[in-house]
């Protein structure tokens, strides 16, 4: 006879609460770190699509140049990228036009959220690149009248340095300048967004309401002033020194003039 085997008693256990916690913990670090990296992964592959749109439109134009004496019909498409400007580093090709971070008389303005690419042709010009940044409800958000003032004046007279010292690194910016939306004064600190210093702080960067010291620039900026207390605007440069975008953004709104000031569009995004 054989002897029955008494089975051995093992404890079959679960997760602890600590082992829990951990892997809970573990988990959100992942998040935090891959969240970044996917979102601007997923922009990327939509900026990719508008531009493959964009060469496409533009052979499609240069095909109707070829075969129409007058000048085509422009054709435009709805953008599929969600962040304001370019992600893909500069310069950035299409057909016969580049863009290489100042507009020219072929490539004009940046694309943005719900924005659209129009592509024309002018005999003079060749075919022509025109970038917009639309919102969600643009038609219904209102325009104001203002003025950038001697801010536009002074912005102007340092175009020509806008490639060397400071203009370049982290002390790109203007502290106590002076603009005007609807009749209200402005007084802040206005930043070079096209600095090696700032510029990538702003890629994927969708401007909404905050203060001076939660802007994208605060962390980076030379030093810190305590008395910006009306919010901190920003600016790149178009051809020849003008004025091509500046957006103003305070605690309760964003503001954006692409006309050097003379009309302002609130482009203060929708809270969901």
């Amino acid at each position: 006879m054989f002897k029955k085997s008494k089975k051995s008693k093992e404890s079959v256990q679960g997760f602890t609460l600590v082992e829990l916690i951990i892997i809970v913990a573990i988990l959100g670090v992942l998040l935090v770190i891959l969240a970044p990296a996917y979102t601007k992964y997923i922009e990327r592959s939509r900026e990719s699509t508008d531009l493959a749109n964009a060469k496409s439109a533009y052979n499609e134009l240069m095909m109707n140049v070829a075969e129409k004496e007058e000048d085509p019909e422009p054709i435009s498409f709805k953008l599929k990228q969600k962040h304001p400007g370019w992600q893909s580093p500069l310069p950035i090709t299409v057909g016969s036009a580049s863009f290489d971070g100042t507009n020219t008389d072929n490539w004009v303005g940046t694309p943005g959220r719900n924005g659209t690419c129009v592509v024309s042709y002018e005999k003079n010009k060749g075919v022509i690149f025109t970038w917009s940044g639309g919102t969600e409800d643009a038609a219904a958000r209102p325009t104001y009248s203002g003025s950038l003032g001697d801010t536009l004046g002074f912005l102007n007279g340092v175009f020509s340095k806008r490639n060397e010292g400071s203009m370049q690194n982290n002390e790109a910016f203007y502290s106590n300048l002076k603009f005007k939306i609807d009749g209200e004064e402005i007084t802040t600190r206005v930043y070079y967004a096209d600095s090696a210093a700032f510029k990538d702080a702003l890629k994927g960067y969708e401007p909404k309401p905050v203060s001076y010291k939660d802007s994208p620039f605060f962390p980076l900026e030379a030093w810190h002033n305590d008395n910006q207390t009306q919010g901190f605007a920003y600016y790149t440069y178009g051809e020849g020194g003008t004025i091509n975008m500046f957006t103003y953004v305070n605690e309760n709104k964003v503001y954006q003039t692409t006309d050097e000031g003379k009309t302002w569009q609130d482009i203060t995004p929708n809270e969901k």
